[in-house]
């Protein structure tokens, strides 16, 4: 048996491991990136499915969607529509602008109260009091007067809001015809109320 010893064998070539690496890699990135676009896609068509459903009936029918929101589950009641209240906060969270006057204490003979602003004024004449009012334009001071008809006591407060600053004033009587006399002034500037001295 003869060998020819002027040619080299052929052995088929080795692929190269670096670059079949490579092409492993960028195959999985794409596949990673397509898994990826795919389940973004499937959520946003979830959630606007469920953004044009009423609550808890995401994948209902028109009519039940509209029937469900008509209906008021078991042990729920519906609220009426809100009624104003002037005491009530206001949407950004600060007291609403106007004058509450309070009064404590005890009258077991009686007392006068007077209280408003300096354009008017109004009676009360029993404890506990609670009044609340608008401010005034006009107006240049608020007060209490609290006045005793014999024995016991009373405290008396004025809290005045007006464009999100509030301002307190109080006072105290005890026994006699002494009188609880707190009052809120105007000062040279807008929406600048202050104790009067």
């Amino acid at each position: 048996m003869s060998r020819s010893t002027g040619a080299k064998a052929r052995y088929p070539a080795k692929p190269d491991p670096t670059i079949t690496g490579a092409k492993i890699a960028l195959i999985g990135a794409i596949a990673a990136a397509l898994i990826g676009a795919a389940s973004t896609v499937t959520v946003a068509l979830v959630q606007r499915r469920g953004s044009d459903a009423a609550p808890g009936s995401v994948g209902a029918s028109p009519s039940d969607r509209s029937t469900a929101s008509r209906t008021p589950t078991a042990g729920t009641t519906r609220a009426g529509p809100a009624e104003p209240s002037a005491a009530s906060p206001s949407p950004t969270g600060t007291a609403p602008d106007g004058v509450t006057y309070r009064c404590t204490g005890s009258a077991p003979t009686g007392i006068d109260i007077s209280y408003g602003p300096s354009t008017g004024g109004s009676q009360a004449t029993s404890l506990p009091f609670t009044a609340h009012e608008r401010l005034t334009a006009s107006a240049r001071y608020y007060s209490i007067t609290a006045q005793l008809t014999g024995s016991g006591h009373v405290s008396c407060t004025i809290t005045l809001t007006d464009a999100g600053r509030t301002v307190a004033a109080s006072g105290t009587a005890r026994g006699g015809y002494n009188s609880a006399r707190p009052q809120i002034c105007a000062g040279l500037d807008a929406h600048r109320w202050n104790t009067c001295t």
